[in-house]
C-alpha cells in the first residue's frame, strides 16, 4: 500500500503545469517585436526543449512544462540574442508572467545575458505586503475583487465595504485616491478584470502622504495593458436574484494605453429581522418586540475609463473617469408590540415601509508626473473632482391595533423627501527625492480639499380630515455643510549600517467647517483647528525574508456627512436616528510592532498594537420618554486599544495551497464613563481562511470562510460563520472561462447585536439571504497570444535556425 501510495504520487509529481509568459517588446521604443523565436530549455535536462514564434503583438506562451530551472532564448533579426536564465519552477512556484522583456538592437554585442530576478507571489517590504498578481498567469481570469478575497487582513463588513485589520481602508487606484461610496467601489472592482492588475499593496503602516489614515491604505496597481487590443465579456447570474454584465476593452502602444469598462449589476436581497428591548424604570419596567421583513432591489451600471499619455521617457499624463449610477426600490413591513410589567399586550402596530430613488456620482482625476534625470526623484500633481446626487422618495403606513389585534381604527400616512446634493475638488502636490547616499531621501507634498453639500428633506403628514399632505417642520431640514482641508507634510529617510533604516515626518492639517441651517433641529455651527501629526519608523532588514519594524503614527478621523447630517431618520417612529452637526474629529496615537518572515513554502506576519484614542465618536443609543430610544453619534469617551494580528500561508504542493489571517483589539475606556453610562470594554474578533486547489492550468477550486465579532462601547454584534466555495474551468484555449460559486450553502447571512444603555438592554437579530448559486461566464474576445500568421512551412524555417 505504502510503495503504490508513493508510485501514485511520484506520477502526480511528474504531471507539467508549469507555465511561462510574456511579451517581447523593442528596449528602446517599446513597440512589440513580433515573429521571434524562442526556445525554453531545461537547464538539467537539455533534450527538455520547447520552442515557439512570438505573435505579431510580441506574445508568448509556454504551457504544460515540468518543473525545474530554465533558461529562455529570444532571437529575432535587427536584435541582439538575448538569455534570460534562473527560471525556477517548482511545487510552491509554477507559474510565471515575465511581463514586458526588452530586446536590445544589434551591436558589437553579439548577446545580452539576463539572470532572472523572480518575484515572489507575496512580498514583504518596508512594511508593504505587495502580492504580485501580475507574476500569476492563473490570476488573468478572476475579477480584482476576487484577488482582495485572497489578500491576507482583508474582509467585508455586513454592507459590503472593505475592512482591512477590522477598520475601513483608504483606497487608491494607480496611488490615486477613490472618492466612491462602498458600493461603487465594490462594483468598480467586480468590473475590473485581474488580468488588468499588476499588483496589490497593503499598507498597514501607510507612506508619509497617507500616513494619518487610522484605517490603513490598499493600492491596486493595473498594467498600461498588453500591446494592442484586448477584450473581455463578463456575465454572471445567481438564483438569490442577481445578474451582471460586463465589458472591457483595451489598447497598449508604446506611447499611448486605454482601458475602458462598462458594468450593469442587478441584484435583490430579502431578509428578517427582530428586536426585543426592556425598559427599565425607578418603579417598573415594560418591554417592546419588533418583528419585520424587508425585499431591497437595485440596479447599478458603472462606467470607468483611463487613458495615459507618454509625452517623453520622464513626463506621464493619465486620466480616468468613473460614473456610477444606483437606482433602488425597498420595502418593510414591520409589527411593533408593547408588553406590560405583567408580560400582557397592551398595544401592537403594523407599519409598512417603502423607499425608493436613484443616485449617481462622477469622478474625474488628471495627474501629471515628471520623474527627475536621478533615479527616484518624483514630481506628481493631481487633480480630482467628484460631484454626485441621491434622490429618496418614503412613504409610511402605520395601523394600530389593541391587545386582541383588533384594528382600533387608528392609522397614520406619512412620507419624507431626501434629495442630496454634493460636490468636491482637490489638489494633490507629492515630490520624493533620493540624496547622494544611497538609501536615504526627502519627501514633502500638500494637498487642499474642498467639499460640498447640500441637503433638503421635507416630511408631510396625511390630515384625516381633509385628505390633505401636511408639512411637518420639525422633522423637515434644509442645510449646506461646507469643509476646507489643508495640509503640508515632510519626512526623510535614512539608510544606517546592517541593514537598519529610520523614516521621520510630519503632516500639518487646518480644517475649516461650517454648518448653514436653513430649516431644522438644529443652529448654525462652525470649527476651524489646526493639528500637527508626527510618524516615526524603525525597521530592521535581517534577509530579504525576514524582516521587522516599529512605526508610531499620530491620526486624525474626521466626522463625515454621515456622522454630521441632522436629518431625522423616521422609518422606526420608537427608534429614530439622526446625525450630530456639533462632532468634534478623533486624535489618535498609534504604536505598532510587525514581524514579517517569507520562506519558501510558507510566510507569516504578526502584529502588536497600542491606540491611544482621544474624543472617541460612535453611534449611541438612549432611552427617552414613551419608549421611543434615539440613535445618533456621541463624542462619548477616550478610548485605549490593544490589537493583536497575525497572517500566514503555506503552499503544500503545486496544486494546493493555504492562507489564514485572524485578529483581536481590545477596547478600554475610562472608568468614569462606565459607571455614568454603563460603556463596555470588549474585543473585536475577525478571521478569514481561503484555500486554492489547481489540479491543472484550466481547472481551479476555490473556497473561503469569515467570521467576526464587533464590539462598541454599548455591547457587541457577531456574525456567523460566511463561506463561499467556488470551481473554475477554462475552455477554447482558456479564452472562455466558466465559474461556478456556492454562497453560504449551509446558512444565510447572519448578525446577533447586543445593546446596553444605562436603562434599557436590546438584543437585535438580523438575516439576509445570501445563499446563492452563482454562475459566471467570461469570454476572451481575442486570443492572449495572437494567431501566427505564418504558415507552418515558414514557422518550420525560422524554428530550425534556432536548432543548430
Amino acid at each position: 500500500l505504502i510503495q503504490s501510495t508513493a508510485q501514485s504520487d511520484n506520477t502526480e509529481l511528474r504531471k507539467a503545469l508549469g507555465i511561462v509568459t510574456g511579451v517581447l517588446v523593442d528596449g528602446q521604443t517599446n513597440k512589440p517585436v513580433g515573429f521571434a523565436t524562442l526556445a525554453l530549455i531545461n537547464r538539467t535536462d537539455s533534450l527538455k526543449r520547447y520552442q515557439q514564434v512570438s505573435d505579431k503583438n510580441g506574445s508568448f506562451e509556454f504551457l504544460k512544462l515540468d518543473m525545474g530551472y530554465y533558461k529562455l532564448r529570444v532571437q529575432v533579426m535587427g536584435y541582439a540574442t538575448l538569455e534570460m536564465d534562473s527560471i525556477y519552477l517548482r511545487a510552491e512556484r509554477y507559474d510565471f508572467n515575465l511581463g514586458d522583456i526588452k530586446l536590445n538592437t544589434a551591436s558589437n554585442q553579439l548577446m545580452d545575458v539576463v539572470v532572472y530576478s523572480e518575484k515572489p507571489l507575496i512580498e514583504n517590504k518596508d512594511g508593504k505586503i505587495t502580492y504580485n498578481v501580475g507574476e500569476s498567469a492563473l490570476n488573468s481570469s478572476a475579477s480584482t475583487a476576487e484577488i482582495l478575497k485572497n489578500m491576507p487582513l482583508i474582509n467585508n463588513d455586513p454592507n459590503g465595504r472593505i475592512l482591512l485589520k477590522g477598520k475601513e481602508p483608504k483606497i487608491l487606484i494607480d496611488d490615486k485616491p477613490t472618492e466612491l461610496t462602498a458600493q461603487q467601489l465594490q462594483d468598480l472592482l467586480e468590473s475590473m478584470p485581474g488580468s488588468s492588475i499588476e499588483k496589490v499593496e497593503i499598507m498597514t503602516n501607510p507612506p508619509p502622504q497617507y500616513a494619518t489614515e487610522t484605517g490603513g491604505v490598499i493600492n491596486i496597481v493595473t498594467k498600461k495593458g498588453k500591446i494592442g487590443w484586448i477584450g473581455r465579456v463578463n456575465l454572471t447570474a445567481g438564483t438569490r436574484g442577481e445578474a451582471n454584465l460586463g465589458l472591457n476593452l483595451s489598447y497598449r502602444n508604446q506611447k499611448i494605453s486605454f482601458t475602458n469598462t462598462v458594468n450593469v449589476g442587478a441584484s435583490q436581497f430579502v431578509g428578517s429581522s427582530y428586536s426585543r428591548r426592556e425598559n427599565i424604570y425607578k418603579d417598573s419596567s415594560n418591554r417592546f418586540h419588533t418583528d419585520g421583513s424587508f425585499e431591497n432591489k437595485n440596479l447599478r451600471p458603472n462606467w470607468r475609463t483611463q487613458l495615459e499619455y507618454e509625452l517623453n521617457k520622464r513626463q506621464n499624463l493619465s486620466f480616468t473617469y468613473n460614473g456610477n449610477l444606483n437606482f433602488f426600490d425597498n420595502n418593510s413591513r414591520t409589527r411593533f408590540t408593547n408588553i406590560n410589567r405583567f408580560g400582557d399586550i397592551w398595544r401592537v402596530s403594523n407599519r409598512e415601509n417603502a423607499s425608493n430613488g436613484m443616485g449617481y456620482g462622477h469622478g474625474l482625476n488628471l495627474t501629471y508626473t515628471l520623474r527627475g534625470k536621478k533615479a527616484g526623484e518624483v514630481l506628481r500633481l493631481m487633480a480630482l473632482a467628484n460631484a454626485g446626487k441621491n434622490d429618496n422618495d418614503r412613504d409610511f403606513f402605520q395601523q394600530f391595533l389593541n391587545g386582541s389585534l383588533l384594528p382600533t381604527g387608528v392609522d397614520s400616512t406619512q412620507s419624507q423627501f431626501f434629495n442630496n446634493i454634493s460636490n468636491s475638488w482637490s489638489f494633490r502636490l507629492n515630490y520624493d527625492r533620493p540624496f547622494k547616499k544611497q538609501g536615504n531621501s526627502f519627501s514633502t507634498g500638500l494637498t487642499y480639499t474642498k467639499s460640498n453639500f447640500h441637503n433638503t428633506l421635507n416630511t408631510n403628514f396625511l390630515r384625516k380630515l381633509d385628505g390633505v399632505m401636511v408639512p411637518n417642520d420639525a422633522l423637515s431640514n434644509d442645510f449646506w455643510f461646507y469643509q476646507q482641508v489643508f495640509t503640508v507634510r515632510a519626512g526623510l529617510n535614512f539608510k544606517l549600517p546592517n541593514e537598519w533604516r529610520i523614516n521621520l515626518g510630519a503632516q500639518a492639517e487646518f480644517t475649516d467647517m461650517y454648518f448653514d441651517i436653513v430649516k431644522g433641529n438644529a443652529t448654525n455651527t462652525a470649527n476651524k483647528y489646526w493639528n500637527v501629526l508626527p510618524n516615526a519608523t524603525i525597521r530592521k532588514e535581517f534577509s530579504k525574508s525576514m524582516n521587522t519594524a516599529l512605526v508610531y503614527r499620530a491620526t486624525i478621523r474626521r466626522p463625515g456627512i454621515g456622522e454630521l447630517n441632522p436629518n431625522i431618520d423616521y422609518s422606526d417612529p420608537y427608534n429614530i436616528r439622526y446625525g450630530n452637526p456639533y462632532l468634534l474629529p478623533s486624535l489618535a496615537d498609534n504604536i505598532d510592532w510587525n514581524f514579517s518572515l517569507i520562506k519558501g513554502k510558507y510566510y507569516i506576519n504578526t502584529s502588536l498594537g497600542y491606540n491611544r484614542i482621544k474624543n472617541v465618536f460612535n453611534t449611541i443609543r438612549t432611552l427617552i420618554g414613551g419608549g421611543v430610544t434615539t440613535i445618533t453619534w456621541l463624542n462619548i469617551a477616550d478610548r485605549q486599544e490593544y490589537e493583536a494580528s497575525a497572517w500566514g500561508g503555506y503552499t503544500f504542493n503545486k496544486r494546493f495551497r493555504m492562507n489564514m489571517s485572524v485578529g483581536y483589539t481590545f477596547n478600554q475606556y475610562d472608568e468614569a464613563e462606565k459607571k455614568l453610562y454603563r460603556y463596555r470594554d470588549g474585543g473585536t474578533f475577525y478571521t478569514t481562511l481561503n484555500y486554492n486547489y489547481s489540479p491543472s492550468s484550466v481547472l481551479t477550486f476555490e473556497g473561503n470562510a469569515r467570521f467576526s465579532s464587533f464590539a462598541d462601547p454599548q455591547g457587541r454584534s457577531r456574525s456567523n460563520l460566511s463561506t463561499n466555495l467556488g470551481v473554475q474551468h477554462k475552455f477554447m484555449d482558456r479564452r472562455l472561462i466558466v465559474s461556478l460559486n456556492l454562497i453560504d450553502p449551509f446558512t444565510p447571512q447572519r448578525f446577533l447585536t447586543y445593546t446596553y444603555g444605562a436603562n434599557f438592554n436590546v438584543e437585535s437579530f438580523s438575516s439576509t439571504n445570501t445563499r446563492n448559486i452563482r454562475l459566471s461566464i467570461a469570454y476572451q474576445l481575442n486570443r492572449m497570444v495572437q494567431k501566427s500568421s505564418l504558415n507552418d512551412k515558414q514557422k518550420k524555417a525560422i524554428l530550425d535556425k534556432i536548432k543548430k
